[in-house]
């Protein structure tokens, strides 16, 4: 064996070229498998980093009519379910929520969760210091207790070995701080800095329509999925009987659904995942086919030498061994190759587009990643090694002593090759059919009006803590006069607030009670999918258009009738054929004034760039606690300017310090990168795809013009001879294009068969097109056709170029 292997090593490094060749194709094929396995094994093929996260579940609303499939809990739904589920043996919710905390020095805007004790038992943590909160601290006056994740203890309190006990502000009141997570840890596919109870009142638990809860648990040992469903159904069952006439859910319209935890978090990534494994599964088949047909041409010249070692004694299992030790020994070079591309491929996706993965951070080496790749290199150094190994053995030992020269080769010997570059087209066609359609997919998704002008603008959020403005005229009077001085700054065209930042927001759900409108079962429920609380001149900071009525005006204000702006698609959902300006609604229950729609404007994009526009309401800021039962108190700024983007966001800071030092400045973003992030999966998928297809189509191309450059080298004689003969040149170059013609036809016939029967793959990750879209797919068979043109046409030209004469006597 050792022998043979240095024998191997030898003749590689006797032919660099070949080697060299060889070996980067096959790094191709190998590395891109690596990188996208590293992927989805950190997404789907790895455990959530709890114990036995297999009894882990999320638990959550399904409304169907209204198109969303994940939708929160309410607290009384909660409350119930807890009490009654005999399935879990802990049930938990949290809510997330932004918030001010002050460390060591100046305040800092953090991401917190609050949340039920039970939690931390579903999900099996032990804090590195101190003791967790228990169920005093979440029932009404209970004494607040902060537990705080092990980077914030490390970057906001320096590493504070005291810290447990202190107490530290948050949202500006003193909280005491109970305990240190370990690192790393999270929920939902998040990391929170803080955690603080959650209180919720079973006495008082609000109304069953406010849906904002999140809520998993862990089952019981010995307890099934299906067993929890069916428990869920018989509970679920009994609660219309138990509240007639108030929302509860129903098998049609409200769903309360169980799914594993993992399936939750990864979800909507699965058919992008799965997409991308077929990918790079034919980048390294056309890469092995390729190599295939290297070593089967190379076999070729090797085949006298062959049957001189077999005529000395040596049997066809030691020649077979030898022959598959070079193509493994090839192999591992092209997977160590392949390994060191993987590695860059793999840090490059998840750097390329944070977030747009969920579990992304969990992406690393590690031995899982390393024992693919080597399996990888091994199974594809046997698959494309078998094959020329076994034609090297085939014949018989006279007729290979007898070859002469290069054009006994046969047309049989080239079967093998030419079934292998039918396959490469084949594949390759299938490949760039789909980066044909995700191309197009992605223009119609940058073509989709977002309902804004992003451009030149820019926001950040700022948070004022209820202790410092427990009154709604502080806080009203802050925001007015933050954005007045935002207004005033040099270069600024308009400055405005808001509490949700469009594109990508989560939907409220709301029921509204509409004047005159009355709800039909068949019809569209009276809900309300987003709420939008504006200052005066958001309208115009986002170039938002009006479509009828008014936007607000300075009248408007605290203590003047109650009015509200619509998008166009709840004016036409409710109010078809008629105007909206005029109608009225309630919007926070039969005890909340009616409101007066005064204006329509243009839909705006808030669930994401590809879902359908909801139903959206504007209140004025000021008028927020009459009209809809709360005031926010953390709104994100937006300005639009020319200019520098850090000179302003300088100038705001300095704004936001002369108001108020203690509040600080968050998430800032120029609001076109953040319509660019909402569409960053889209974008990701679109380019690896196009990569591969990429990769696919001038490894085809290199396989097509290998066997027919080969072809014109065998049948050179007979060129010749033909040439002799009065053959002209333009018949020589037919010749060789039709026999090239004939494999790249089979090879695009088969591979548009494969992509329509594989359309339902790709069904799941277009918007604005189809998986048959003609236009596509005219066009991807033209690029191609081209390509293998040329192909064809490099060897085709040659064999033009053969001197009769040179030919004749060469032989």
């Amino acid at each position: 064996m050792l022998h043979d292997l240095r024998f191997a090593g030898r003749l590689l490094v006797r032919s660099p070229g070949f080697t060299l060749l060889a070996a980067l194709t096959l790094a191709v094929g190998i590395g891109a498998n690596t990188a996208i396995f590293s992927v989805v094994d950190a997404l789907l093929l790895t455990p959530l980093p709890y114990p036995e996260p297999e009894r882990l579940v999320a638990v959550h609303s399904r409304l169907p009519a209204q198109g969303f499939e994940e939708f929160w809990l309410s607290p009384p739904e909660f409350l119930e379910l807890r009490q009654e589920a005999r399935s879990f043996e802990a049930l938990a919710a949290w809510v997330p929520r932004a918030i001010n905390v002050v460390g060591r020095s100046e305040p800092v805007r953090v991401e917190a969760a609050y949340a039920t004790p039970e939690l931390f038992t579903a999900l099996g943590v032990e804090p590195v210091q101190g003791r967790l909160p228990t169920d005093a601290a979440t029932r009404p006056g209970g004494e607040p207790a902060a537990v705080l994740s092990h980077g914030l203890w490390q970057r906001a309190f320096g590493s504070d070995r005291e810290i447990v006990g202190r107490r530290v502000r948050v949202d500006a009141s003193p909280v005491t701080v109970a305990a240190v997570l370990p690192p790393g840890f999270e929920v939902g596919g998040r990391r929170f800095d803080v955690w603080l109870p959650l209180v919720l009142d079973s006495a008082n638990p609000g109304m069953r329509e406010a849906h904002f809860l999140y809520v998993l648990g862990r089952l019981r040992k010995g307890i099934s999925l299906d067993r929890a469903r069916a428990e869920l159904d018989g509970i679920l069952a009994r609660w219309p009987g138990r509240h007639p006439g108030l929302h509860t859910p129903d098998p049609r319209e409200h769903r309360v659904v169980f799914e594993p935890l993992l399936d939750s978090l990864v979800g909507e990534a699965r058919p992008a995942l799965r997409l991308l494994l077929g990918a790079v599964a034919f980048v390294l088949l056309i890469a092995a086919a390729n190599v295939a047909s290297l070593l089967l041409a190379r076999a070729e010249g090797r085949r006298r030498e062959i049957a001189v070692r077999t005529a000395l004694g040596v049997g066809r299992g030691r020649l077979l061994r030898q022959l598959l030790l070079e193509s493994l020994v090839l192999a591992l070079l092209g997977g160590a190759l392949g390994l060191l591309l993987g590695l860059w491929g793999m840090r490059a996706i998840v750097a390329a587009h944070p977030g747009s993965l969920p579990r992304d951070v969990e992406v690393g080496v590690d031995a899982r990643m390393m024992g693919f790749t080597l399996a990888v290199s091994l199974l594809t150094g046997v698959a494309f090694g078998l094959a020329p190994a076994l034609h090297s053995l085939g014949g018989t030992l006279t007729a290979a002593l007898k070859e002469g020269g290069r054009s006994s080769a046969g047309a049989g010997r080239q079967v093998l090759r030419r079934g292998l570059v039918v396959l490469e087209v084949l594949l390759a066609t299938m490949l760039v059919l789909a980066g044909g359609l995700l191309i197009r997919s992605f223009w119609n998704l940058q073509r989709v009006d977002p309902g804004f002008d992003p451009e030149g603008v820019l926001s950040f959020q700022v948070s004022l803590p209820f202790p410092d403005y427990p009154e709604p005229a502080q806080v009203g009077a802050f925001y007015e006069e933050l954005t007045q001085r935002l207004a005033s700054l040099p270069g600024v065209e308009a400055a405005a607030a808001m509490t949700g930042l469009p594109p990508d927001r989560e939907a409220v759900a709301v029921p509204a009670a509409l004047e005159g409108v009355p709800e039909d079962p068949k019809g569209p429920p009276h809900v309300v999918d987003y709420w939008q609380f504006v200052t005066p001149g958001y309208f115009r900071t986002m170039r938002i258009p009006l479509v009828e009525g008014r936007t607000f005006e300075p009248s408007d204000g605290p203590g003047t009738p109650g009015v509200v702006v619509v998008n166009r698609t709840m004016a036409r959902t409710f109010w078809p054929g008629r105007s909206a300006v005029g109608r009225r609604l309630r919007a926070a229950g039969p005890e909340s004034p009616l409101l007066t729609v005064v204006g329509v404007v243009e839909d705006v994009k808030q669930g994401g760039i590809a879902q359908r526009t909801g139903t959206e309401i504007y209140f004025l800021h000021a008028q927020a606690l009459e009209a809809a039962g709360s005031l926010p108190q953390t709104l994100y700024a937006v300005v639009r300017f020319q200019g520098d983007p850090e000179t302003l966001l300088a100038a705001a800071r300095a704004e936001v310090r002369r108001l108020d030092p203690a509040v600080p400045v968050s998430d800032v973003r120029m609001l076109d990168e953040v319509v660019r992030e909402s569409t960053g999966r889209s974008t990701l998928l679109t380019r690896l795809v196009l990569l591969f297809a990429l990769v696919a189509l001038a490894l085809a191309a290199v396989g097509i013009y290998g066997v027919l450059a080969s072809l014109v080298e065998q049948r050179t004689q007979e060129i010749g001879i033909r040439m002799a003969l009065g053959a002209q040149a333009r018949q020589v170059l037919r010749m060789v294009l039709a026999q090239g013609a004939w494999l790249v036809g089979t090879g695009l016939a088969l591979g548009v068969a494969g992509a329509l029967a594989l359309r339902q793959v790709l069904a799941g990750v277009l918007f604005g097109v189809t998986a048959t879209d003609p236009a596509v797919f005219g066009a991807v068979l033209l690029v191609l056709a081209a390509v293998a043109f040329f192909a064809c046409w490099l060897p085709a030209r040659r064999a033009t170029k053969v001197e009769p004469m040179v030919a004749l006597r060469s032989e």
